[in-house]
């Protein structure tokens, strides 16, 4: 039976409408949102890439110490001058206060960990170092032969080292995990964090994970290149392996980390 029409006519604007749509400005101009943030993770990796590859290996600002300091500073910077610059709808939940999040024993890499150390020494008194380190111990006694997955499961019983006066205490140089994550409903945040339901699900933007992975992803693919250790530990473990041996520990971990020796696989004792 041949198409009333009626049939006809409505079929032929849906085509139109189609065809219209598609040729629209909007249309040829804005890609689909996954390929957007795929271009934007693409052009971040590579940049982070380039960026440690050139910085150590010229060498411009003396030994590799403090190039790599510098390279991990730009890079957060990097981070917070893309999140400056876009408008997220909806917008974040998360706010100076707002710690939900910070009950999390995050993982950070060699290189976040070691300016952190840094960060530490000029932060803090010998004073407050040490009861830090003596913070640590407790809770590291605490996590002590619980695996990973066990530790987020019971996470909301063992809260950060560093929130202090109900907040991040670290905030300049906290890992890109933290930075990277966010919520866009506080209530979902508060409810997983006091009903202790580790699997409630948190509303969250793609794309501050995106950027703080791409960075994260670039600078390790080229410690890889330089053939570096590359591994992920958890904060408390390695806040305990950059204060344990005072002052002097950060810049030798440093050192040798950069000259192909292990860092996170040396292990720890508590």
């Amino acid at each position: 039976m041949a198409p009333s029409p009626k049939t006809r006519s409505s079929k032929a604007k849906k085509n139109r409408t189609r065809k219209s749509l598609k040729n629209s400005p909007r249309a040829r101009h804005s890609p689909p949102v996954q390929v957007q943030h795929d271009t934007i993770a693409t052009r971040i990796i590579g940049e982070r890439y380039k960026a440690f590859l050139d910085r150590l290996l010229t060498g411009e600002s003396g030994d590799g110490v403090q190039p790599l300091y510098e390279i991990m500073e730009e890079s957060y910077n990097i981070f917070d001058s893309i999140l400056s610059e876009i408008t997220l709808d909806p917008p974040l939940a998360c706010k100076r206060g707002c710690i939900y999040c910070c009950i999390n024993q995050v993982s950070l890499t060699e290189p976040e960990a070691l300016f952190l150390g840094f960060h530490l020494l000029e932060t803090r008194t010998e004073d407050q170092l040490a009861d830090l380190r003596q913070k640590t111990k407790t809770l590291l006694t605490e996590l002590k032969g619980k695996s990973r997955q066990e530790i987020g499961m019971e996470r909301h019983l063992h809260p950060c080292l560093f929130i202090e006066n109900g907040t991040c205490s670290i905030y300049a140089a906290r890992p890109l995990v933290c930075r990277g994550w966010n919520s866009i409903n506080a209530d979902m945040c508060r409810h997983s964090n006091q009903s202790g339901d580790a699997m409630a699900p948190i509303e969250n933007q793609p794309l501050p994970r995106i950027v703080a992975d791409s960075i994260q992803i670039g600078l390790l693919n080229a410690a890889k290149e330089l053939r570096l250790e590359t591994g992920y530990l958890l904060l408390p473990r390695a806040v305990h392996l950059v204060l344990e041996g005072g002052n002097d520990t950060v810049v030798e971990l440093t050192e040798n980390w950069l000259e192909g020796k292990p860092f996170f696989a040396k292990g720890i004792t508590v």
